[in-house]
């Protein structure tokens, strides 16, 4: 089991490292889109700097790199330890990525492809959420230090529920792992929130440093 175990880290981790992101700015403008914005690799980053058809592509991207690998775990292995041990490892690539130089992004699209793979009709739920508080407030990252959070939550209260045997309380603990991450790699945005000088949707994609001089 614990080779098992250690398979599923390693194989998790390395596909949620592919930073999509990182190589959509390569791809298409020849630049790091870590070097503008907010400086992560995340889809949100790629709207400022690409535009919104790289947008959808690389959330989707991101997303698939948290639903593919619990899946696969779940098809092989039959064991909610496992697909939860495949989602903590596949957010931690993407907010740490190897490839890169362990500077991703923030793991929430990640992380909804991780609920997606738990608990399908939880994920449909926060995509509803998500999309209201964009489409109402036009602030990804208050859309995403509430439906992270509210997804841990669901899944804490509909184990003791007895709704669905799947729903265990080793998932819950991934949504609580999920929760503590986003936040933490959210407190800049909080701030800015509070302060009101958050960007909104589409804004805020200036580059962060010089670019390099020279040929």
């Amino acid at each position: 089991m614990v080779l098992e175990f250690l398979a599923v880290i390693a194989i998790s981790y390395l596909v949620g490292s592919i930073p999509w992101g990182y190589i959509a700015g390569r791809v298409l403008k020849g630049i790091d889109v870590r070097d503008f914005g907010s400086g992560v690799t995340g889809a949100t980053n790629v709207m400022r700097t690409l535009g919104r058809g790289p947008f959808v592509a690389v959330l989707l991207a991101d997303a698939l790199k948290g639903y593919i690998p619990v899946l696969v775990t779940w098809i092989a292995f039959e064991s909610h330890d496992l697909q939860v041990a495949s989602g903590l490892a596949a957010v931690l690539g993407h907010d740490f990525p190897v490839y890169i130089g362990f500077r991703g992004g923030r793991g929430v699209a990640t992380s909804f492809g991780v609920y997606a793979a738990l608990a399908l009709p939880v994920s449909v739920s926060l995509l509803a959420v998500a999309l209201f508080i964009v489409l109402t407030f036009r602030y990804m990252s208050l859309m995403s230090i509430v439906t992270v959070p509210l997804g841990a939550l669901a899944l804490l209260v509909l184990v003791p529920l007895g709704v669905d045997e799947d729903y265990t309380y080793t998932k819950a603990v991934f949504g609580a792992f999920a929760t503590a991450l986003v936040l933490v790699r959210h407190m800049g945005n909080i701030r800015r929130l509070i302060r009101g000088t958050e960007p909104k949707l589409g804004e805020g994609g200036k580059r962060r440093r010089p670019a390099p001089s020279g040929g």
